[in-house]
């Protein structure tokens, strides 16, 4: 798969001096040359210079170009003439517009390509029979999608494409589209493009070329690779997308992961079982997965929380690798028995940080603000819960933060008062946007011992990572 440089220079001049820079690592450059206002396609294609692909649209194509269509068509006409290497042309141009630049191409590539800009619609196949009753080189689809099943119909129609032999680009527009940008060559998509930063994206959801060679390493994919990713809502914070593939390339493993951004759970599994080897499950669906799979190992049970899932002989296996990293990371500061510890929070997180400490021998005390919540989970785990308005009176060895409070960007928040932080304390806080919470730097500069949320998601990550590993051969 070829990974294409997508930019959209206002002036010749600028647009030179991107074909000019030689520092873009990618295999060509798409300019889109509707937003020039002093084009001069001679200059602009003068040689040397990397290959390029021409693509001039109109407003209600996502670009600026103002022309009359005789106008564009003899803009891409010249393009042919002088050489480019592509040329992209909308379907809805018709025959009267296609035919004349597909009879003229020479050398030339060209790209069909159909937008919707509002959704990803059925009956794409009969628009790719379309598409290539044009006689176009490469086949383009550029929908926008709605949810997470939108890149699996458009994926699976890229995958049938290229089997036949026949060149195609399948993406899907948005933020729930950004997976389609990254597994293009797992497909056997022709490319995917990028853009030179946030700031300079030339469609919506179009991510980074740097973070697409560095982070993901989509040149390396094809139809091998294992699909390991992160399944939540919100996803786009995660961390996991560094550490697991910087783990995959170290290792030499054929594999990426990807945040999956899901709406509806059950709908998600239905749809791409077939094609991940394992997950990562966070908010809000650690408890919502269980009675969807088909074995849960070692506590699951009795935490009633999942944060991974592989595929394992056709079946899908529970695991939560937070529980084991909680009591690693406080077992490497103390001995947990007899400690006394306060967990904050009523959710999942917080019910994890309370059985991992009441496992190895503490004395558990769950502090909610929600009272009723708090005494119902203390009941479940047989420990002692208490008001947001007692906690001045307690005087734990271990405090642990499982709520959101001081998470980006409500990050100057914080449950606990000053006044409640002893020297030799032990924090734990499992927010870890930001890195140093508001409760994790007052509770240092009261000289506490601090577990941050980013030592903690580092550590669950690399157990969850290992699991990754041991199934992905």
């Amino acid at each position: 798969m070829k990974l294409c440089l997508s930019v959209a220079p206002g002036t010749i001049q600028e647009a030179r001096a991107k074909l000019k820079q030689g520092s873009h690592p990618a295999d060509l450059i798409e300019i889109r040359v509707d937003g020039i206002a002093d084009l001069k396609l001679e200059k602009l294609l003068q040689r040397p210079r990397p290959k390029v692909i021409i693509t001039n649209r109109r407003k209600e194509e996502g670009g600026k170009f103002r022309g009359t269509p005789k106008d564009q068509l003899a803009i891409l006409s010249q393009a042919i003439a002088l050489g480019a290497e592509y040329i992209d042309v909308e379907l809805s141009y018709g025959p009267d517009v296609l035919r004349p630049l597909i009879d003229a191409r020479g050398n030339t590539q060209i790209i069909v390509s159909y937008h919707n800009f509002d959704e990803t619609p059925s009956g794409l196949d009969a628009v790719c029979q379309k598409i290539l009753g044009t006689g176009a080189d490469i086949i383009k689809l550029a929908t926008m999608a709605r949810d997470i099943g939108d890149n699996r119909r458009m994926l699976d129609i890229v995958k049938n494409v290229s089997k036949a032999d026949k060149k195609i680009i399948g993406l899907c527009m948005g933020e729930h589209g950004q997976i389609s940008r990254i597994l293009q060559g797992v497909f056997g998509g022709f490319l995917t493009y990028g853009a030179e930063d946030e700031e300079a994206c030339t469609a919506p959801g179009q991510l980074v070329l740097d973070d697409l060679r560095k982070i993901f390493a989509v040149a390396g994919y094809n139809r091998r690779t294992k699909i390991f990713g992160l399944v939540g809502n919100p996803v786009s914070q995660s961390k996991g997308i560094f550490l697991h593939n910087a783990i995959f390339q170290r290792s030499s493993v054929n594999a990426v992961y990807v945040n999956f951004l899901v709406n509806h759970l059950e709908g998600f599994l239905r749809t791409y079982r077939d094609l991940f080897a394992g997950l990562s499950i966070t908010m809000p669906f650690k408890q919502a997965i269980i009675p969807l799979l088909d074995e849960i190992e070692g506590e699951v049970k009795n935490l009633d929380a999942v944060n991974t899932v592989i595929v394992r002989k056709g079946k899908l296996v529970g695991y939560n690798t937070d529980l084991p990293a909680i009591a690693d990371l406080l077992q490497k500061r103390t001995a947990l028995r007899h400690k006394e510890v306060v967990i904050l929070g009523t959710g999942a997180t917080a019910k994890t940080m309370a059985y991992a400490t009441i496992l190895n021998g503490a004395r558990v005390t769950i502090v909610g603000r929600a009272e009723e919540k708090a005494h119902a989970l203390a009941l479940a785990l047989g420990c002692e819960s208490a008001p947001m308005s007692a906690l001045a009176s307690i005087q734990p060895d271990i405090l642990m933060n499982g709520t959101p409070v001081g998470m980006s960007p409500d990050h100057k928040k914080s449950l606990v008062p000053k006044a409640f932080f002893r020297k030799e304390m032990i924090v734990f806080d499992a927010v870890y946007n930001p890195p140093m919470t508001p409760l994790l730097l007052e509770a240092e500069a009261a000289g506490c011992k601090i577990i941050s949320g980013m030592e903690f998601f580092n550590h669950q990550a690399e157990l969850q990572s290992n699991i990754f590993m041991k199934w992905s051969g």
